[in-house]
C-alpha cells in the first residue's frame, strides 16, 4: 500500500484518567465482592495500582494463586462486565467528566483528523465508562486491552485498525496517544508515535514529564494551542 502524500493526524484518546475518572473505592469495592463471590485468594487487590494497565493484566494477576485459571478469568469478566453495564450506568455520579474534554473532542472530530481509543480497557468496559460520562462521540477505531498485558502492544493494534479501515500505510510519527501516565508515554516512545500527558489522572508535571513526552497539559482546554506545537515542533 503506497501513498504520495501525507495522511491525516491519527489522534488516540486514553479513557480513564484523561476523559474521565471512576470513583476509585466505589469501583473497588465492586472488583472485591466479586473477588469474594468467586473465592479468589487476592489480598492486595484494594493497594494496587490500576494506571495505565490494561484489563487484561490487571484481571489476570488477581489469579495468581489460582495457578491463572483461565476459566476463573472468565467468569470474573463477565461479572465485571455485568457490574459496569447494570451497576455503573446506574450510578453516573460515580464517573467524573473531567473538564475541557469536550473543546478537545469537538476541534479533532471536527478537523482533518481521524479519531480513535486506545485503552487498556476491555471494549465493552470502555463504550460503558464513555456512555456513564455522557460522552457520545464515534471513535473510528479502538486498540483495546482485552487480549494484551503489555500496553506497549496496543499501538501496534492501532496501526493494523488504520491499515484495515481507511486505504493508506499508517506513518506512526503521525499518531498521536493522548494520555495521563507514564505507560501512555512508554506505548508512544516504542512505537514511534507522539504523546502529550495530561495531568487530570494520579500523575503530576514533574513525574510525567520523567518519562519524556512530547508535552505535559494540564487539561484538554486550548487544542488548537498544543497540538500546533506538537505539529511544528515534534519535541515541544
Amino acid at each position: 500500500m503506497q501513498q504520495d502524500k501525507q495522511h491525516p493526524w491519527v489522534i488516540l484518546f486514553d479513557i480513564d484518567g484523561t476523559l474521565l475518572t471512576v470513583d476509585s473505592k466505589y469501583n473497588r469495592s465492586h472488583l472485591r465482592r466479586i473477588l469474594d463471590e468467586l473465592d479468589i485468594d487476592y489480598p492486595d487487590m484494594e493497594t494496587d495500582s490500576f494506571s495505565g494497565r490494561t484489563d487484561h493484566d490487571i484481571f489476570t494477576s488477581f489469579l495468581v494463586n489460582h495457578d491463572f485459571d483461565e476459566e476463573l478469568y472468565q467468569q470474573f469478566k463477565t461479572r465485571y462486565l455485568h457490574y459496569l453495564q447494570n451497576v455503573l450506568l446506574a450510578k453516573t455520579e460515580r464517573v467524573q467528566r473531567h473538564d475541557h474534554i469536550d473543546e478537545a473532542l469537538e476541534y479533532f472530530f471536527e478537523g482533518d483528523f481521524i479519531c480513535g481509543l486506545l485503552t487498556g480497557n476491555y471494549p465493552q468496559a470502555a463504550h460503558i465508562k464513555l456512555k456513564a460520562a455522557d460522552i457520545d462521540r464515534d471513535f473510528s477505531f479502538g486498540a483495546f486491552g482485552e487480549f494484551e498485558k503489555d500496553r506497549n502492544k496496543l499501538p501496534g493494534l492501532a496501526l493494523q485498525e488504520v491499515e484495515k479501515h481507511f486505504e493508506f500505510s499508517p506513518d506512526p510519527s503521525r499518531f498521536l496517544i493522548l494520555g495521563d501516565t507514564p505507560r501512555d508515554i512508554k506505548c508512544a516512545k516504542n512505537s514511534g508515535m507522539r504523546c502529550v500527558a495530561v495531568t487530570t489522572g494520579k500523575y503530576d508535571r514533574e513525574e510525567l514529564e520523567e518519562h519524556g513526552p512530547n508535552l505535559v497539559i494540564d487539561n484538554l482546554a486550548q487544542p488548537e494551542k498544543w497540538f500546533n506545537e506538537i505539529n511544528k515542533n515534534g519535541k515541544a
